[in-house]
């Protein structure tokens, strides 16, 4: 059983034919969908349908839209929790012009704000996958600390938000894999120059975790382990229709893969590259940061991923 942690909304989004949306123009949309969305959501999909049994635990206010997610929610048999708040719950709306990049407005509400009296309510499984959002990493450090010697693994994937405050980086030291994109790890490091394998590899040396992923989108990844550094290509997608979720995608699979996994080596370091990128190649080809999520059987169909040590 693994326990996902974090943020949950819904998004609506619009695709439409139209390359430029000009101001006071009546744009067409030629397809849409209301999908759910956030980090513990996208995860807990993904680990569902690698039968993890995952329990996830996330923030709704009492509005419409909360009551929407929870129907949803319900809907994929996801075993939950919901901590209620007076505010709106988040949403986000992204728009897919042809050809172009997506544009995407968020409301955040309160959104993932977890407080110390929250998470001590959470069931501690041995594997733990958390994306904080806006969660203070002084309370992490607190959960962290109390939670470690219960605990196999545990996963986080940071915003940009989190990383950006006062003891962020301390809080990771108490965590065995983290997930960042190349910008994500410079704000870390508020390190902009630096050779990023260096920078990396320096990371991970400080934190002394078991490993630092590193997504650098349609260039791949990283994954730092046990002082190697393996770089993976990407399963290049037939089309790209949205890439709502694509992080999430990976680091779930990624971080499934080493669930279901029986000890830690290079080999299940390398599947789990493979199974990130399958997944994130397959959601990027449909609406919604859910709808191409990928069962277990679906991982056998793609051919061995490239993948070198540096």
């Amino acid at each position: 059983m693994i326990t996902a942690v974090g943020t949950a909304t819904l998004d609506i989004i619009l695709k439409t034919k139209e390359k430029e949306i000009k101001e006071g123009s009546k744009i067409e949309i030629e397809d849409f969908d209301f999908s759910l969305g956030g980090g513990a959501l996208n995860a807990s999909v993904t680990f569902k349908k690698l039968g993890l049994n995952p329990q996830v635990y996330f923030h709704l206010g009492k509005d419409f839209l909360g009551e929407i997610i929870k129907q949803k929610v319900k809907k994929l048999n996801l075993k939950h929790y919901i901590f209620y708040h007076q505010q709106a719950t988040t949403f986000s709306l992204i728009v897919l012009p042809k050809d172009r990049e997506r544009i995407i407005f968020v409301h955040r509400g309160r959104e993932s704000d977890f407080k110390l009296a929250e998470l001590r309510k959470i069931k501690i499984n041995p594997y733990i996958y958390l994306t904080p959002g806006s969660t203070s990493p002084v309370v992490l450090l607190r959960f962290f600390k109390e939670i470690r010697n219960k605990i196999k693994y545990l996963a986080i994937n940071p915003s940009k938000i989190y990383l950006q405050q006062k003891l962020a980086f301390d809080s990771l030291k108490y965590v065995d894999f983290l997930f960042l994109n190349d910008e994500e790890l410079r704000i870390l490091k508020n390190d902009f120059k630096q050779n990023l394998i260096a920078l990396a590899k320096k990371t991970l040396e400080e934190l002394k975790i078991k490993s630092l992923i590193v997504t650098l989108g349609d260039r791949g990844s990283l994954a730092i382990f046990e002082n190697k550094i393996f770089k993976a290509g990407i399963f290049k997608p037939r089309k790209i229709v949205d890439k709502t979720g694509a992080g999430d995608a990976f680091a779930s699979a990624f971080f499934g893969r080493i669930v279901l996994g029986k000890e830690l080596t290079e080999n299940l370091i390398k599947e789990a590259l493979t199974w990130g990128a399958a997944n994130s190649a397959s959601v990027i080809q449909k609406l919604g940061a859910q709808n191409g999520i990928l069962n277990k059987v679906d991982y056998q169909k793609f051919k061995k991923l490239k993948i070198i040590l540096l």
